[in-house]
Parts: structure tokens; sequence; C-alpha cells
């Protein structure tokens, strides 16, 4: 990844991160579309990295290959996006055991924190991702 939309990516999860925990967003109310969402993204750069590896993506952009810098990308969306759907899971299973309590502890908010931050994460690299191969240009 670009040094730049690496930045990008870390304020928005710190921003989102930290917005979410200071609202108390209950992350569990979205936690199973967000299952959704990432799980049909993580099918779609599955099948798009193997598309790649075929094309004939050689082409050198400031020392490194297109396919290089897309296959970078696809490793850290898909590693967010695996976090992400753990992350639902864990919000899910927490929100069914504290359904009783009326003050949710830390815990809870720490959780859709990153449940809120990871799939903020998600939807900017499949922005990217998506941007990127349909012009085909790399910043």
């Amino acid at each position: 990844m670009y040094k730049k939309h690496k930045i990008v990516l870390g304020i928005i999860v710190i921003c989102c991160g930290i917005l979410s925990y200071v609202f108390k967003v209950e992350y569990s109310v979205i936690a199973s579309d967000g299952i959704t969402v990432v799980s049909i993204v993580l099918a779609i750069y599955m099948t798009s990295f193997s598309g790649l590896v075929s094309s004939d993506l050689d082409k050198i952009i400031n020392g490194k290959s297109q396919l290089g810098v897309l296959k970078g990308y696809l490793n850290a969306a898909v590693g967010i996006g695996i976090i992400n759907i753990v992350v639902s899971c864990i919000s899910l299973i927490l929100k069914d055991k504290m359904i009783e309590i009326v003050n949710k502890n830390t815990v809870y908010y720490i959780v859709s924190a990153i449940g809120i931050s990871t799939l903020a994460a998600n939807l900017f690299l499949m922005f990217l991702l998506f941007f990127l191969q349909m012009v085909q240009v790399f910043f």
C-alpha cells in the first residue's frame, strides 16, 4: 500500500473508533449487515485476485508492479475484513449476553468501536480497490 493511503486508513480507523466509543455507538445493531457486506466483498476480492494473477499487469509504477500494489491492497482488505467478521460475531454474542443490562460496560463499547472502525476501514479499502482498478491510476 502507498504511504498516504496507509495514513488515511489509520486516521479513519482512529477517528471512527474514538467517535464510536465517545458516543457509545452500539455496533451490534448493524453487525449482521456488516458481516453480510464484508463477506460479499471478500468473495469479490478473492475472485478478482485470481483474475489479476492471470492478467498481464507488468507495468512498473514508482518502483512497484501494478500486480504487487494491488496484492498489497487486497491483503490489507482481506485481513481487515476477517477481523471485522470476528468482531461482529463477538459483538452479537455480547449483545445477547447484555440484553437485560441497561448500563453496558466498557468492553462492550470497545468491541463496538473496533467493529465500527474495521467496517469503515473496509469501506475505504473497497473504494480504493474499485477506484484504482477502474481508473488504473495509482497515486
